[in-house]
């Protein structure tokens, strides 16, 4: 829909995870000109866009192909300052070793940047880790998550694992499910290892059995759907506001909190017998909640 819109700042990948093929198809990271992404989001504005969905493989470092650091920072305080019908700016796709303390002040501070981090772990394991090359630890995802909560009032954590990864232990699965426990991710998503050709963890001995795959995953997922079904019923009773994405019938509509991305979070089930406008932010009353989405009705004008 024309209120909720994608911009892509940046293309490929830098990394090296032994279990991602990005790189190879997509090469390394090349950030786009500064100027050309705020042409863009000055002209979807003008066009009435609501949400601008900040995108790339790896957009903590972008620009520093370009500037010689990463300017993420300053490209959202552009944005910020350049939007007048922008209310919703998300960033997608944080990696948790370059997430910078100028970013999460701006996440923190200014009001119209979600305060929703998508923020790939893929393990918590520090051998799977070290395994998947992904450059980071326990103790220090531990911490940055910390930090997060601490800083952030409100924020909403959604990150991604990986469940039979070559070589991943019941005890080390056991650890991950502790993990996700403890956290209580406020979104979470959970991928079977699958292998792709010409990555180094392709030819990794250990490879899982799928079945062994699919009891992990279930497992993951029983245990998160507990968390989503607490962390909603939290919003009974309370008032908040939906933007409105899609009229399903008479008398419904579709919804989103500023913590759920198009597509892949949650939705709100908004009931009412007068008419809403698809593309507003609207006012309404948690009458509901379910294991990931809530119900909803406009609060009385």
């Amino acid at each position: 829909p024309r209120h909720s819109v994608y911009v892509k700042i940046s293309e490929g990948c830098s990394q090296t995870c032994s279990f991602c093929v990005i790189p190879k198809i997509k090469g390394k990271l090349v950030s786009r000109d500064m100027a050309s992404v705020l042409k863009e989001v000055r002209y979807l504005d003008r066009n009435k866009a609501l949400e601008v969905n900040i995108i790339g493989q790896d957009i903590s470092l972008y620009g520093l192909d370009l500037y010689k650091k990463p300017r993420l920072p300053f490209l959202l305080t552009q944005i910020v300052k350049s939007a007048k019908n922008i209310r919703w700016v998300r960033l997608l796709y944080l990696h948790p070793n370059h997430l910078s303390e100028d970013i999460i002040s701006l996440i923190a501070n200014e009001r119209k940047i979600c305060k929703y981090i998508d923020l790939p772990l893929q393990h918590i394991n520090d051998r799977i880790l070290q395994s998947m090359n992904r450059k980071i630890t326990k103790r220090k995802i531990i911490g940055l998550f910390a930090r997060l909560r601490r800083k952030i009032q409100g924020v909403a954590i959604r990150t991604s694992l990986i469940v039979g990864f070559p070589g991943e232990t019941e005890k080390e699965f056991g650890e991950l499910v502790s993990f996700v426990k403890e956290q209580k991710f406020e979104r979470l998503g959970v991928f079977r290892y699958s292998r792709e050709e010409n990555t180094a963890a392709c030819s990794y001995p250990g490879q899982v059995p799928e079945r062994v795959k699919e009891e992990r995953f279930d497992t993951i997922m029983r245990a998160q759907q507990q968390i989503s079904r607490d962390f909603n019923n939290k919003f009974l009773g309370r008032e908040v506001e939906v933007l409105i994405d899609e009229k399903q019938e008479d008398g419904l509509y579709l919804g989103r909190l500023s913590i759920d991305a198009p597509e892949v979070d949650g939705l709100v089930y908004v009931r009412t017998k007068r008419p809403l406008s698809v593309g507003k932010l609207t006012a309404v009353r948690v009458i509901d909640t379910y294991e990931y989405d809530l119900v909803a009705q406009p609060l009385s004008i």
